[in-house]
């Protein structure tokens, strides 16, 4: 990546504090798809990418010998803690619609029967968790409700898969490699930090994690050309990803199939969280690595921090040997970890980087027999590297704005296995992470394509992308079919796709 622009918008996306407004006919929802979600709800036509949360409880009148259920989707603002909602409640026989808003602890709304009457206007209180909430409230003709259930939000996208995320983190000590960016210091091994993301059972609960950290929100505050004041110190806390800290790994099946991913130059793995988590919860392990002078920060347990440094020969060779050094460590916790004894499948194993971590994911398939598969999110190609056929699956996803297509197609004439290539209309390099997503809430009145993020919806965008991912390397690690990937050019008319050796 371009050295600083990333990190600058990532920042300016958080320059503006937005309050959201009531819920409006002409907002789009998706209807839930969520188990928590367990009658039929009936909200508007008009569809959106993906909601922001999904919410199921039960409901009292005070007084009165009645309870109903009530469930529906949430609309986050800038934080979780401002938002909309619409929710469809059921009593007996009758139901009806919740519409309203909430700031903070404070909800007001309206509730409404089936044909849209006005049945009574409400406002109340909420207290939560990160799971559960209750909510007590006056309505003018209903008289004081009571509401309590359970809720998932996140600015990140819904779990696709059957899994919930389990995460642990690692900082790696490679004592066979002195660090090539530091060659005066002959006591200077290779350090990286990795995040292993896995899969666990949905009913499991406990901490979730961060975004990201607070050196590294820091540092990230700290590359805007302008001062930010107005930007909250915690504002890294609103994203809430779905991760949980230490979490046992799933005990079915016996082991799952690995993935490693490695981040464009001067970014970080956290930025790419959408992609990731999607796939843990279809049933993969991945290994994200932020690699020192690489990455655009390393921040390591101890404090110690490494910024980006870009030098290409040094650069690339370390990223490379990163990853190997990674599916090396991978292998040696399969078989000495209690924890994740047995349950690597490391037959099947993948990876996928964007912009500089797809040149390495390229250069990892032609080095080293035990990647398999590999996929490039507009990944950065060197020509010196390609000298001879690529006898390995490969999927090549390009942005309609690439400036990596014409090397693209030098290397599309080295492909010799299943192959692919997906350009998304409308897309540019950096609509490839999450800072898209965080535009739409945190800087909502400014058009991303104004940010270098294209025309697309981000939304949208990470549904395609998240889509490709997951059929391709359920193909290729799982043994699905591969119509699975040509299929998907009738769900996204905005993808350019071709094919061959197939």
């Amino acid at each position: 990546m371009k050295k600083k622009v990333l990190s600058i918008l990532f920042i300016i996306t958080l320059a503006i504090l937005p309050l959201s407004s009531a819920y409006n006919q002409n907002s789009y929802y998706e209807k839930p798809k969520d188990n928590i979600c367990n009658f039929k709800i009936n909200f508007p036509d008009n569809i959106y990418e993906w909601q922001d949360g999904t919410f199921l409880g039960t409901w009292n009148i005070d007084n009165q010998d009645k309870q109903g259920q009530i469930n529906g989707i949430i609309k986050q603002g800038r934080t979780s803690n401002i938002g909309t909602f619409i929710g469809q409640w059921q009593l007996l026989d009758e139901k009806g619609y919740a519409k309203g808003f909430f700031i903070n602890t404070i909800i007001v709304g309206k509730i409404t029967n089936e044909e849209s009457k006005i049945l009574s206007y409400f406002f109340g209180k909420i207290t939560n968790n990160t799971t559960h909430f209750s909510t007590n409230i006056n309505s003018i003709k209903l008289g004081k409700i009571s509401v309590t259930g359970e809720f998932l939000a996140s600015f990140m996208p819904g779990l696709t898969g059957l899994y919930n995320i389990g995460i642990q983190k690692f900082h790696l000590i490679d004592e066979s490699r002195l660090e090539e960016f530091t060659k005066d210091n002959p006591n200077d091994f290779r350090e990286l930090m990795v995040q292993l993301w896995y899969p666990i059972d949905k009913d499991v609960t406990g901490e979730r994690i961060e975004y990201m950290d607070l050196i590294t929100f820091k540092w990230l505050m700290d590359r805007s050309p302008i001062p930010l004041i107005t930007i909250p110190k915690t504002a890294y806390k609103f994203v809430k990803p779905h991760g949980i800290i230490d979490a046992e790994i799933a005990p079915y099946p016996n082991h799952f199939p690995i993935i490693i991913f490695s981040p464009g130059y001067d970014g970080n793995y956290e930025i790419y969280t959408s992609l990731i988590e999607d796939l843990v919860s279809n049933g993969f392990i991945v290994a994200s690595i932020n690699h020192p002078y690489v990455s655009g920060i390393t921040v390591f347990p101890d404090g110690r921090t490494i910024n980006a440094t870009f030098v290409q020969n040094i650069s690339l060779t370390s990223v490379i040997e990163d990853t190997k050094f990674v599916l090396d460590f991978l292998t040696e916790i399969n078989q000495t970890d209690q924890f994740f004894f047995g349950r690597l499948d490391l037959s099947k194993v993948g990876m996928y980087g964007h912009s500089f971590g797809g040149a390495s994911t390229i250069i990892c398939l032609y080095e080293d027999s035990r990647f398999k598969c590999g996929l490039t999110l507009d990944g950065v190609i060197y020509k010196e590297s390609i000298n001879q056929d690529l006898n390995k699956p490969i999927m090549i996803m390009l942005a309609e704005k690439s400036f990596t297509s014409n090397s693209s197609d030098y290397l599309w004439n080295y492909l010799i296995n299943d192959s692919y290539q997906v350009t998304i209309i409308g897309s540019t390099h950096y609509a490839f992470t999450d800072v898209g997503i965080l535009l739409k809430h945190l800087l909502p009145l400014i058009p991303p394509r104004l940010l270098s993020f294209g025309t697309i919806e981000p939304k949208r965008m990470i549904n395609i992308t998240k889509s490709y991912e997951l059929a391709f390397f359920q193909a290729y690690l799982k043994g699905r079919s591969k119509e699975n990937i040509i299929d998907l050019a009738d769900v996204f008319p905005e993808v350019i796709f071709k094919s061959k050796n197939l």
